[in-house]
């Protein structure tokens, strides 16, 4: 068919058309709509209305549909002009392709926040086959909006690069809080691996690079001068070491047990000793340790002893291990325990049995969160005399104690079993400080600051250290050690310690090396080195809210939830007991009642009366003298 007739040039003008020109013409089938559109935008040029016009009718031939280049361009006179491009696309095209909606769009970095209703989604089906003409239904299947009265339902995912913020400044605040927490939980790991460093070269027998470890940090912060030991600012007008002196007593009131704690861990010891008496009645349970010295904190272990009432006590015997013999019959008791209460019964979860020089169970209570502690070791009574001795000679030395040890235990370096030191040997550090190194105060602050410098500058490698008599010895020349361990270093069949050890003589027992399990030395000295040098600044300065915040400011908030726990446990636990009491008192006032009701005298019947009353005159007359 040969093309159209040109119509005569006309200029060029802004191509438009009516909207009503295009919506007003219907007839066309699918497939030619969709064809017209095609050949419009495979145009390089406009469309126009002469070309619309034709394609638009119903009776329109196929041959019409492949739209012609025209040169022309007509111009659409109506008042309303509509660029046909737009018209023919919202009009044929826009319906009739897959549209999602919000309530399906997942949009990339965000959360789930919207929880309305779903909406349904009914896309038309388009099909492209070889011309065949759909079906009425078919063509005008639409898609189902959303009603106007409810919102659409918003799924926003979740993705890897985690929660969507709209503004770039909170996303630089979202990623300082993530990284102070992720700093927060390694600092919760951190003394384990400066720990295990430290005994894996201890095990090679190597040295080992000493660092400062940092506290563990609870991932709720608190303002420093918010701790409990915190000093008021009407009460700062005094120098800073009375300052220090006074936060080092007001922190040792802080850390001691209240009194809803110390029921709690009555309560607890009862409990250990009636469940072990169930299983061994042979055996008695003694306590012993930081409970038995009067040092324990409010969420110290407890620490048992497991032994028969035929142990006698004598210092010979208990500076040696039992024989193997007496070893392997106390393990089997100690398993005996271990299986039929510790790991069975519901009060206690965490248990375990380490086996060591003196085999112990370790557990912790449900219901307080204590650790308790079963160990089959020698009577004690000999250190625990000469720690007594000590707190009475040094009347500071109590509640410093409580400040070193929190040094040592929010550090993770109080841990015996990791390489640290326990509160035995810590107690006896702090002791030999003191004689070796006293400070002109005499008072608590200027025993801290000595202490600090005195393990900082000591030569761990040449010297060990005597607390009676006070003096540094040769430890090569005189090793601390027993007979037979000095037999088995000599013939060579045992390894001496690495010379970068602390050997600290113990008073009780000149054959007790308290620094021999201390493998992380190296580690508590460049720690003291970084917490001396802090001190002495703040000191100097005095406007720190706390001076001993850097020392353990952070223990309060690790202990904040345990001691929480300890005190509720105590409280129900003095409110079961007043009912108890209340019941047995109301027993007890009802037992009275009724054996006063049992034994009450009976009323006189009306026939007593009349007797009693018609021989009162008899009486009387009787009474009466004679004349």
């Amino acid at each position: 068919m040969p093309p159209p007739a040109q119509p005569p040039q006309q200029p060029q003008q802004p191509h438009s058309m009516p909207r009503e020109c295009l919506s007003a013409q219907t007839g066309l089938v699918p497939w030619q709509r969709q064809q017209l559109c095609i050949s419009f935008f495979n145009s390089p040029t406009h469309c126009t209305p002469t070309a619309i016009v034709p394609l638009l009718s119903p009776t329109a031939p196929a041959a019409c549909l492949p739209m012609q280049h025209s040169r022309a361009h007509l111009i659409c006179r109506a008042h309303n002009r509509f660029t046909p491009t737009i018209a023919l696309w919202e009009h044929f095209v826009g319906p009739h392709l897959p549209q999602r909606f919000s309530s399906t769009a997942t949009a990339p970095a965000q959360h789930v926040l919207d929880n309305g209703p779903t909406t349904t989604e009914v896309v038309a089906n388009v099909q492209e086959d070889n011309g065949a003409q759909q079906s009425e239904t078919e063509a005008q299947q639409t898609i189902e909006k959303p009603s106007a009265g409810s919102a659409p339902h918003v799924r926003k995912m979740t993705t890897v690069k985690g929660r969507w913020l709209p503004e770039k400044a909170q996303v630089s605040i979202a990623k300082n809080k993530v990284a102070k927490h992720t700093r927060q939980e390694e600092s919760l790991t951190g003394p384990e691996k400066l720990l295990a460093t430290a005994r894996e070269a201890f095990a090679q027998s190597k040295e080992y690079k000493g660092v400062v470890v940092q506290p563990m940090v609870s991932t709720i912060a608190i303002k420093e001068s918010s701790l409990p030991w915190c000093l008021d600012k009407t009460a700062r007008d005094k120098s800073a070491m009375d300052l220090l002196d006074k936060e080092i007593e007001r922190f040792y009131k802080y850390a001691m047990p209240k009194d809803y704690e110390r029921i709690a861990r009555q309560h607890v010891i009862q409990q250990v000793r009636n469940h072990v008496k169930q299983v061994s009645p042979k055996y008695d349970v003694q306590v012993f340790g930081s409970e038995r010295n009067g040092v324990a904190f409010a969420t110290s272990d407890i620490d048992f002893r497991l032994m028969q009432p035929s142990w006698v006590a004598d210092p010979a015997i208990d500076r040696l291990p039992p024989a193997k013999n007496e070893q392997a019959r106390r393990l089997k008791v100690l398993l005996n325990l271990f299986h039929r209460i510790f790991k069975t019964h519901k009060s206690y979860f965490l248990s375990t049995l380490r086996h060591a020089r003196y085999p112990l169970i370790t557990a912790q209570d449900c219901n307080s969160g204590l650790d308790v502690q079963i160990v089959l070791s020698n009577d004690t009574s000999m250190s625990t005399a000469m720690m007594k001795h000590y707190m009475d000679e040094i009347p500071y030395l109590c509640r410093l104690y409580y400040v070193v040890k929190t040094i040592f235990s929010i550090r993770g370096l109080s841990d015996v079993f990791r390489g640290g030191f326990g509160s035995y040997s810590i107690f006896m550090m702090l002791v030999a400080s003191i004689k070796h190194a006293p400070h002109e105060r005499q008072d608590a602050a200027g025993a801290l600051l000595n202490f600090l410098r005195f393990y900082r500058d000591f030569d761990t490698t040449k010297y060990g250290i005597s607390i009676d008599p006070v003096e540094l010895f040769d430890k090569t020349q005189h090793p601390v050690v027993t007979k037979p361990v000095k037999e088995k270093l000599d013939n060579g069949t045992m390894k001496p310690l690495p010379p970068y050890m602390l050997c600290l003589r113990d008073p009780a027992d000149e054959t007790n090396d308290l620094g021999r399990k201390g493998i992380a030395i190296k580690h508590v000295q460049a720690t003291f080195a970084h917490l001396h040098s802090q001190l002495v600044d703040d000191i100097k300065k005095n406007t720190r809210p706390s001076l001993l915040g850097p020392l353990v400011g952070p223990s309060y908030m690790l202990n904040y939830k345990p001691r929480e726990k300890l005190q509720d446990y105590g409280r129900r636990l003095q409110l079961e007991e007043q009912k108890t009491l209340a019941a047995k008192a109301k027993a007890i006032r009802d037992a009275d009642k009724k054996v006063e009701s049992d034994y009450k005298p009976m009323a006189p019947s009306q026939a007593s009366i009349h007797s009693v009353e018609s021989a009162k005159p008899f009486q009387k007359e009787q009474q009466i003298p004679a004349i």
